[in-house]
């Protein structure tokens, strides 16, 4: 059985067995200067991420902190987080007066295509934004600090078809690099401002890497 990845297309050419596709081919879809060059021109572009599943906590220590209690702390879903700063900087980089933000994450699962939302925008575009892995590890040196890691995507497609225009977007931010940035002890994680804090660099960061694969000319 094949299994569907929303807004990924894998192009190559015989099918030769699992491992030797995945190793053959190319997968995502890269934006073309003609897609590019219309993206002003469209009616709107809407702008929604997917509600973040809880983080998964991974502690060296007794009675570590619940994922609910980390996620209520959180106070903003993190894939919203990302797709604000994403759009946002999209919006400058590209000189668009089109994006339209949802305020509200849409319930999981990802939508296979656009297509889905063909009722409520009719025409135009859709940038989606989801998180893939979301969590916290307590460190090997010291077990009541945490490391944290996020992993998100983004796509964007036509609404009418639901046809991909871009599918190659991915950040990925991880504490275990020795990134104290993206680290913070145990108290914090239902505690304090730092949660918060880290929440905003890691939506920096990924904002500027979905910008630069967005920007990459195929």
């Amino acid at each position: 059985m094949r299994r569907r990845i929303p807004g990924v297309q894998i192009k190559c050419g015989l099918w030769l067995g699992v491992f030797a596709l995945l190793g053959a081919c190319t997968q995502g879809v890269r934006l073309s200067a003609d897609d590019r060059a219309q993206l002003a021109g469209q009616p709107a572009i809407q702008v929604l991420n997917y509600e973040t599943p809880l983080p998964r906590i991974k502690s060296g220590v007794h009675n570590p902190p619940t994922p609910g209690a980390v996620r209520q702390h959180a106070a903003a879903d993190p894939a919203t987080l990302i797709a604000q700063g994403f759009g946002r900087l999209l919006g400058k980089k590209e000189k668009l007066k089109n994006l339209r933000t949802e305020t509200r994450p849409q319930p999981r699962p990802v939508a296979d295509n656009a297509r889905h939302y063909r009722d409520k925008y009719r025409r135009g575009l859709v940038l989606e934004l989801w998180v893939d892995e979301w969590g916290f590890t307590s460190l090997p040196a010291d077990t009541q600090s945490y490391a944290m890691t996020l992993k998100a995507r983004s796509r964007l497609s036509r609404v009418e078809d639901g046809g991909v225009l871009w599918s190659t977007g991915r950040c990925h931010v991880d504490g275990n690099n020795s990134n104290r940035e993206h680290q913070l002890a145990g108290k914090e994680l239902t505690g304090g401002i730092k949660l918060r804090k880290l929440l905003a660099a890691a939506r920096d960061e990924c904002a500027r890497q979905l910008m630069r694969d967005f920007d990459a000319r195929g």
